[in-house]
């Protein structure tokens, strides 16, 4: 009997011994995706959320900026007349055609992420059921802002686009402008997710909204020019991340040489307000 039994064993380690062509199985952590296919993945996860409401979700926001270009454009022209900006005559429409564009950017961005990104952290914790997966704090974090970001970009193109039908800018000084709306759009979006990572409740968020987003709206030269100010007030308003971006959209209308400067003051405010929004939402979710 022991004899038998040892054979069967020693079959049993024979069967269950690696051979030269014996495959283990791959390592869990080389098939965790890619941080680029990560960030994609929670950029998706994002936009299949939203396609389920999309149009309610759309027109609202999207309409905004195009009702103040119609409104004030048609509006104000007539009493307001053609005038003198950077050495060239336009109309008061063609003046703020740009600025919408700018505007829509900066709302779509900054509010997508200050209130989505707070809700998806405090209020339905998101972030800490992704964790669960195969997903690091990094890829939560991109994949948040660049769907922050997509958001203003679409804002800022629909509303090119209506500039565009309307004849105040030409198909390619709209195509000129998509970098910036483009860079525009991470750094709305960066400022918004600062934003939901410093506030402790929803209602915290008009703070920002009306001690910075309001007064830049209407101080950024989006309405009329920063030079009416006085110099002061208008000195400090060209360092606003909307009077940088408008500047440089309004360039294919108004050619202003100081544009590096504003591109700068953009990549400068993305930066800061991306590594600041990491690191104080990184704080929120493994306090």
């Amino acid at each position: 009997m022991s004899t038998n039994a040892d054979q069967m064993t020693a079959a049993a380690r024979s069967e269950s011994a690696p051979t030269a062509d014996h495959k283990f199985p791959e390592p869990i952590v080389s098939r965790l995706p890619s941080w680029p296919y990560a960030v994609f993945s929670v950029w998706r996860r994002h936009a299949i959320v939203y396609s389920r409401t999309w149009l309610i979700n759309f027109l609202p926001p999207v309409t905004e900026p195009i009702f103040y270009l119609l409104a004030f454009g048609y509006g104000l022209s007539p009493m307001v007349g053609e005038f003198v900006v950077g050495g060239q005559k336009m109309s008061y429409l063609k003046f703020i055609g740009p600025a919408m564009i700018a505007v829509g950017v900066c709302f779509q961005g900054f509010f997508e992420s200050a209130y989505g990104s707070f809700i998806r952290l405090r209020f339905q914790r998101t972030w800490h059921g992704l964790l669960t997966g195969p997903l690091g704090f990094r890829e939560i974090f991109l994949g948040d802002l660049f769907w922050a970001a997509t958001k203003g970009m679409i804002a800022g193109v629909v509303t090119g686009l209506v500039v565009l039908m309307l004849g105040q800018i030409s198909f390619m000084g709209l195509l000129f402008t998509l970098p910036f709306i483009v860079l525009g759009s991470f750094m709305f979006a960066s400022i918004g997710m600062m934003t939901a990572g410093f506030v402790k409740n929803i209602d915290q968020i008009n703070v920002p909204v009306f001690l910075f987003m309001i007064p830049m709206f209407t101080f950024s030269g989006t309405f009329f020019p920063r030079d009416n100010l006085p110099p002061i007030l208008a000195f400090i308003a060209s360092w606003l991340p909307l009077a940088q971006l408008v500047d440089l959209i309004r360039l294919p209308v108004v050619y202003d040489p100081t544009w590096p400067m504003d591109l700068a003051g953009l990549i400068v405010w993305t930066v800061v307000t991306s590594i600041i929004a990491y690191r104080v939402i990184f704080r929120q979710v493994f306090k």
